[in-house]
This record gives C-alpha cells, sequence and structure tokens, in this order.
C-alpha cells in the first residue's frame, strides 16, 4: 500500500514520538473527520461513533513511537478504528435496526445547513472555514487579522457549543 504521509505529517509524527503533545494534537486534528466519518459508517450510531474515534486517538498515542513512517498514518489510524468498531459491534450489537427513518438525516442535514448560514458573518466564517474546509487556526487568521489565534479558538469552542445545543432543540 502506498505511503500518504507528506513532509508535515511525518515532521508532526516524529515531533509526536519524541513526546510532543501538541503535535499528536495536530495530528488529530488532521485525521479527525477521516476516523470518525468511518466509525460512524461502520456504527451510525453519534455517541458511538465518538466513543471509537476517541479510542482510536488513545491507542495511536500510547503507540505513536513504535509507528513507521514509511507506512500511512491514515491507514493506521482506519485500522485501529476498524478494530475498536469491530469489537464494539460484538459487545453491544449492531445498530442498523435503530435506523428506521431516512428523511431523518435529510431533516438533520438541513436543520444543521440552516444554522449554521444564521450564524453572525465571522462565526459563520470561522466555523466554515476549520470545522468544514479544513483551514487551520493560522490560516484562518490570516482572514481575519484582527483576531488572534486564540480567539479564533476559544470562538469556535463556542460556535460548536451554541450549535450543538440549537441541534438538541
Amino acid at each position: 500500500m502506498e505511503n500518504e504521509n507528506t513532509n508535515y505529517v511525518v515532521y508532526l509524527i516524529e515531533l509526536a514520538q519524541s513526546g510532543r503533545k501538541n503535535a499528536f494534537f495536530d495530528l488529530c486534528g488532521i485525521n479527525l473527520r477521516n476516523v470518525f466519518t468511518t466509525a460512524y459508517r461502520l456504527i451510525p450510531d453519534i455517541e458511538r461513533a465518538q466513543k471509537i474515534t476517541l479510542q482510536t486517538f488513545l491507542i495511536a498515542w500510547e503507540n505513536i513511537s513504535s509507528f513507521d513512517t514509511k507506512n500511512s498514518y491514515a491507514i493506521w489510524l482506519k485500522g485501529i478504528t476498524v478494530k475498536f468498531a469491530i469489537r464494539d459491534l460484538l459487545k453491544y450489537g449492531d445498530v442498523s435496526n435503530k435506523i428506521t427513518d431516512k428523511t431523518f438525516f435529510a431533516y438533520d442535514y438541513e436543520k444543521i445547513e440552516n444554522l449554521i448560514i444564521t450564524l453572525p458573518n465571522e462565526d459563520r466564517i470561522i466555523f466554515v472555514l476549520h470545522d468544514l474546509e479544513g483551514f487551520t487556526y493560522e490560516e484562518i487568521k490570516n482572514f481575519l487579522e484582527d483576531q488572534s489565534t486564540d480567539e479564533i479558538k476559544s470562538k469556535l469552542l463556542a460556535i460548536r457549543e451554541q450549535l450543538m445545543t440549537k441541534m438538541k432543540l
């Protein structure tokens, strides 16, 4: 299998292997969407998929020192995710019987889109650029020059909380 690691990913892996937690957090950020998507596709239950995602990153941190950068980091993470998903399915059973109405997903998606659209402009820009488009805090700071990286991070946390609260209503 082809190694998909970029120089930046290899650099972050090497820093993480030397004990730098921030480098590992950056690796998590880079791979979070893919790991969660894999978990959710295997177990279509958000809470269970979130737990599997967290377990994946915990195991990855515990084993990062033995990871060989000649291998694909993303595929290694997916392998861990699949193992945890299978264990979860064996332990708790399949959840496919819980999904009976596909219109729920269309409604849910539409609701999320509407909530994003109603965010104030700056909040919407921060959320869309970071969470949907994958821009880094530094890249977003280049667009919003009056905001510091820490302010962007704080606002993003508040925006996510606000959206999650509104989704539950």
